[in-house]
């Protein structure tokens, strides 16, 4: 298990530096202190990152994990519906975007997501509220792209 990881890892710190290096060709912007080349730096240093701590973490240097300390896997129809909710949860998203706005779509797609993977309902709305409240500065705030109000249109800055 150990060398998958090893090799899924190095997989993806290669991905992630021919991204960085391919998004350093995109030209600038006159005016712009940024350009399109931002947000594709941003996500394969992100996957730099991650490949790194998968295939060379801490998990590379310990023994394998017994199987009796391992938790069960989930099988049988929880299992397989699992892909099912998710395109459910995508449409949805989709659907519910430009009625209900970017927050409130968001947060609902993020914590039913999260409750799809087996986390609690507290847990899941405590990952949402910080991860919708990171994206809207990083897009709305920061990179300027317009988002949808819908609902919070009269709280709109």
């Amino acid at each position: 298990m150990y060398c998958n990881d090893r090799l899924s890892g190095s997989l993806l710190v290669l991905f992630g530096a021919l991204v960085l290096w391919r998004a350093s060709t995109f030209p600038s912007l006159a005016g712009l202190e940024y350009g399109p080349g931002l947000f594709p730096s941003i996500a394969a240093i992100g996957l730099i990152v991650c490949g790194a701590l998968i295939g060379f973490g801490s998990r590379g240097r310990r023994k394998a994990p017994s199987t009796s300390t391992m938790p069960p896997r989930q099988t049988g129809w929880r299992m397989a519906a699992r892909p099912l909710a998710l395109l459910i949860v995508i449409l949805g998203y989709g659907l519910l975007l430009d009625p209900l706005g970017f927050h409130i779509a968001s947060f609902m797609a993020v914590s039913a997501t999260a409750l799809i993977f087996g986390m609690r309902a507290g847990g899941a709305a405590l990952l949402a509220l910080p991860l919708v409240i990171g994206v809207h500065l990083l897009f709305y705030s920061l990179l300027r792209v317009p988002l949808p109000w819908g609902l919070l249109t009269p709280m709109a800055w």
